[in-house]
Parts: C-alpha cells; structure tokens; sequence
C-alpha cells in the first residue's frame, strides 16, 4: 500500500513540474517583421552604377523597386489601378515582410497605396531612376520607361541612350538645369546644352554631341546622374510610365531561410 502511494505521488509530482514548466515558457505571440533593406545589397547596386572600386557611397536611392508576389501568376502593384509607380527606396527601405501574416510587405506610411501591401511577396525588381525637381513638383523617371535612341558612345562604340530633355517632358519652360550625382557632386548647364545631351544607359555618362568639343571633362561627362534640378516657375504637368519588366537592372529575391537576418516585434500592426 506504501508503495503504490509512493508511485501516485511520485506521478502527481511529474505532472507539477511539467506544468509548472510550460508556465515559464508560454508561446511566443508576438508578429516579427524583417525591414526590406536587408534583401537588397547595396554592394551588387553599386556595382551596376559604377566601376570603382573605391567608391562607397550606397546607391540604392537611384533605382525604383517593384514588388512581385510567388503565386502562380505573379502579381505586383503595377496591376493595380490606385498606382502609377514603383516605390522610391526612401519608402522601400523603411517596409517590412511579415513572414507569418501571408508572406506580406506591410508600410506604416499611410501615403502608400495599400497595393504595396503584397501577400506572398517574393521578389524585389530595381529599375534605374532618375528625380525631376522644381519648386512646385518632384517627380521621378525610369530611364528604360524613355524613348531610347542608339548613338555612340565615349569609346565610339554605339550605345542605348536617352535625351535629358525627354526627363522634362511637362514643363513648359526653364531657364537652367543642374544635374546632381549619386555622390552629390552638381553641374550647371544651359537650357540649349540639356537640349543636346544624352544619358548613356550602360557607361552611366553624358555626352552632348555638338558641343563636347567646348565643354571641360567633367562637365561633357557627367556621370552617375540622380537628379536634375530644374529653374522654373513651373509644375511638371507629366507622369513617366513604367519601364518594362524586361528591362529591370537588378532583382533580389527573399530567402526562405531568414535565420541570418534581423528580425523586429511589430508595435501596433
């Protein structure tokens, strides 16, 4: 009888513990959230913009990023009707993919369409932009989304290009442009010279063809461009397009192992 009372509280104490440790570690319920910049690397972007090994600013501000889901006809926001561009990586960057709310990217920023918000999100396309800014607007260009015209290039070999001045379409008059660089690095220029310029999509360079042989080095080649900031009293009365898909510079995809990214508990999601 001393016995089978010895086994019942023996049991009975097996059964405490194991409660008592199940009370200590109660089920993690919080959402985690993994912030977008992590997928895309800055150093494969700076590669795409420039050839310098030395350089190291992060250039991933001069591209648009399209969100595209894994179903089984992809979908992106492009295919919504309450949008008309990619995002800006100053709006990307500050996203999160929520792997256990539908593999979703989720912005706090209200101003973001609600298409951004891409269930079963996947893969991150960059196309190469450009800002348009004046006093009244600030809009942005894909430069694949422009009429490309073939001329050559600074080694003579015939290259893609775009003209500046299509990157003004809807302003209907201005006085100067100053084209800034991704390093920050700024030119002035006439409107008669942005006339005549073109962007060279792959050297990443201006030219101008009638007057390269007046201007100084660094202003006929002016490199790595990211804005023009434009002098006028005008609005720019434009929407670019989208450049195709076909034409993306980059894409990253997200892994389906997270283990080596930094992960944040969602406040108020």
């Amino acid at each position: 009888m001393n016995k089978l009372l010895l086994i019942i509280v023996l049991f009975i104490s097996i059964l405490l513990i194991s409660c008592s440790e199940k009370d200590d570690t109660p089920t993690d319920v919080n959402i985690y959230g993994y912030k977008l910049d992590q997928f895309i690397s800055s150093t494969s972007v700076r590669q795409l913009v420039t050839s310098d090994t030395t350089d190291v600013n992060d250039y991933r501000y001069l591209f648009a990023y399209e969100i595209v889901s894994n179903d089984a006809v992809p979908w992106s926001p492009r295919q919504s009707p309450n949008t008309s561009f990619d995002l800006k990586w100053e709006d990307f960057k500050d996203g999160f993919y929520i792997p256990s709310d539908n593999k979703k990217t989720w912005f706090s920023n209200t101003a973001i369409p609600n298409a951004f918000k891409v269930k079963n999100a996947k893969t991150f396309r960059l196309y190469r932009k450009v800002d348009v800014v004046t006093t009244r607007s600030s809009k942005h260009a894909e430069l694949h989304s422009l009429t490309k015209h073939t001329i050559n290039n600074w080694n003579n070999s015939p290259e893609e290009a775009v003209k500046l001045s299509d990157l003004l379409t809807g302003i209907d008059s201005y006085t100067g442009v100053k084209l800034v660089a991704g390093d920050g690095y700024s030119m002035s220029y006439t409107p008669e010279q942005i006339a005549d310029a073109y962007y060279l999509l792959s050297s990443e360079i201006t030219t101008f063809p009638n007057f390269n042989s007046t201007m100084t080095g660094s202003q006929k080649k002016f490199k790595r461009l990211a804005k023009l900031e434009v002098t006028t009293t005008n609005e720019q009365n434009h929407t670019f397009g989208y450049a195709e898909q076909a034409t993306s510079n980059i894409s990253f995809t997200i892994p389906n192992d997270l283990s080596g990214y930094t992960r944040t508990i969602m406040v108020d999601y």
